[in-house]
């Protein structure tokens, strides 16, 4: 099965080898691996590389390709932890390690794994399902480990999750195909998307998942991608304005966006398991080929912007679902 890890960025740090070891080298269910700032679910800061400007407000000095960037306190939205010693004395950090101690260092990582439950438990979820993909022929799935109710999967719609229990729970379950009736999710439960768990997913493993045509066949803009708009990045962005402008097929895309072979495969991966583009032109949107509907491939990303936060049908299509995966099959 393929691991998906967690996201640590680095900040204030000249040399981040032996950070990048502690994180690749961990022995735990749970895997992190260095990635950029933007990107990241949580953030090791240099303690030796940070000065008070104000009583809430810390700088983080820029090293290397790193500019220097301003931390607010009473605002942090992911789990960060300052590495000790910390150079202004003054500055009282919401969590502090010795990066020289395994214990310390395994210890803060738990911490944040505790803060990022939810997206642990959709990680979980969702390596279970890349599992299943080609075999998921119902509507719902129950998942349920020991006569317990783990998660709720109507696919191509909502998902319930207990977080609760642990990624093993997800991997001892069984799950059992019901109608779409069955699809209701306890209130209890943290509840997601199936897009939305497929994309964090899909975006964080190593394996190649982007099916071999679409890299040979022509590429069609078919839907507007239902996640979370923080998930979308320039990149998608340029894809899908591109594709909505007109078919292509992978080397003419690549030639048009200006990316690495790698890095346009991974985000036509996700884009793919979202449901937003097919090599199958009668699945493509009626707006292909002549800017989506009207609207200019330059303004693809204000259309995307408002739409994309929702996870109903449009009214274009009758209120049906546009999901589930595999959407492609030949």
């Amino acid at each position: 099965m393929t691991t998906p890890r967690l996201r640590m960025g680095l900040m204030g740090f000249s040399v981040e080898d032996s950070l990048a070891a502690l994180l690749r080298n961990r022995s735990a269910l749970l895997k992190w691996e260095v990635s950029g700032i933007e990107e990241a679910d949580a953030l090791w800061v240099n303690g030796e590389s940070v000065g008070m400007v104000s009583h809430d407000l810390v700088r983080v000095a820029g090293h290397g390709s790193q500019p220097e960037v301003l931390l607010d306190l009473k605002h942090l939205v992911r789990p960060t932890a300052f590495t000790t010693p910390i150079a202004d004395e003054r500055i009282r950090p919401p969590v502090t390690f010795d990066s020289s101690s395994p214990a310390s260092v395994d210890k803060v990582l738990r911490r944040a794994e505790t803060v990022l439950q939810p997206l642990v438990m959709q990680l979980a979820l969702a390596a279970q399902i890349a599992e299943r993909l080609h075999e998921m022929t119902s509507e719902t799935y129950h998942v349920v480990r020991g006569g317990k109710l783990v998660a709720v999967v109507n696919v191509g719609g909502p998902i319930g999750i207990d977080l609760t229990l642990t990624p093993q729970h997800v991997q001892e379950s069984t799950w059992k195909g019901l109608p779409a009736a069955a699809g209701d999710v306890p209130s209890s439960f943290f509840t997601t998307t199936y897009a939305e768990v497929l994309w964090v997913y899909v975006s964080r493993v190593e394996t190649d998942l982007l099916p071999r045509r679409y890299r040979s066949a022509k590429l069609y803009f078919r839907a507007i991608p239902r996640v979370s708009p923080r998930h979308l990045t320039n990149t998608h962005y340029q894809i899908l304005s591109e594709l909505a402008s007109e078919p292509q097929n992978f080397k003419r895309l690549q030639q048009a966006i200006g990316l690495r072979k790698e890095v346009l495969a991974t985000a036509l991966s996700v884009l793919y398991h979202a449901g937003s583009i097919t090599t199958d032109p009668a699945r493509a949107s009626r707006g292909t080929g002549r800017a989506a509907e009207g609207v200019a491939p330059g303004d693809l990303r204000q259309m995307l912007l408002p739409q994309s936060a929702g996870a109903g049908a449009s009214a274009a299509d009758g209120g049906k679902r546009t999901l589930p995966i595999p959407l492609d099959l030949p």
